[in-house]
């Protein structure tokens, strides 16, 4: 069984088989055990706090597929929101320096074994032709459990693809208030994908007590 299995309701960010079985995602499971900051959480605390929280979010998504069209060389830079706009200038200026090279975006990666699944944003070609995997913040890397959640990609990735192995994992985080308008964060610690492998099992032991108190 591979990703191709998953349909995805954007509506509700849900995944799932043709079956009809849900499929957790990453985010999901990060958010769940407490590793990633749970902003669903957060608004719930005040209507003003709720507002600023889907604002950022819809930006947040605006910059991701503008920054997808930008690699696609497709980008319309008249039809960018303002808002958004200042990160795609930071999206572009890290890729110049960068000289990565993108092979394939937004794909959707599903590990039968661990039974999760996601979409990853992008895994590129370095210059010296090691394949990266990235992942595009406007936001702080760490309130999304950046580490894991780029392990659990790659391991999906490995799945479907084991001849195209990704040999580095990058945070890049857009910050276009500073001169240096992003910042990289590399992940090397091969034991992430092991700890979120623990994560799963939270998560899972989490649902079983949820049905097991109805």
């Amino acid at each position: 069984m591979t990703a191709a299995a998953l349909s995805f309701d954007a509506a509700v960010h849900e995944y799932r088989l043709a079956d009809g079985r849900l499929v957790p995602s990453v985010t999901q499971i990060l958010s769940a055990v407490g590793v990633a900051v749970d902003f669903e959480g957060l608004r719930s605390m005040s209507a003003k706090l709720a507002e600023d929280i889907e604002v950022k979010r819809h930006i947040g998504t605006a910059v991701h597929m503008d920054a997808h069209a930008f690699d696609d060389d497709d980008l319309e830079w008249s039809t960018v929101d303002p808002r958004v706009a200042p990160f795609v200038l930071a999206w572009a200026t890290f890729r110049e320096n960068s000289g990565l090279v993108p092979l394939t975006r937004e794909r959707r990666v599903f590990h039968p074994d661990h039974f999760y699944c996601g979409t990853l944003d992008g895994v590129f070609l370095s210059p010296h032709g090691a394949r990266v995997l990235v992942d595009i913040k406007t936001g702080d890397p760490d309130d999304s459990g950046c580490a894991y959640q780029t392990a659990a990609y790659q391991a999906a990735y490995a799945i479907e693809h084991p001849d195209e192995p990704i040999a580095e994992r990058w945070a890049v985080q857009l910050t276009p208030e500073h001169a240096v308008p992003y910042r990289v964060t590399p992940y090397t610690d091969w034991r992430d994908f092991q700890t979120f492998q623990a994560f799963v099992t939270t998560f899972a032991n989490q649902a079983a007590r949820r049905r097991a108190a109805r």
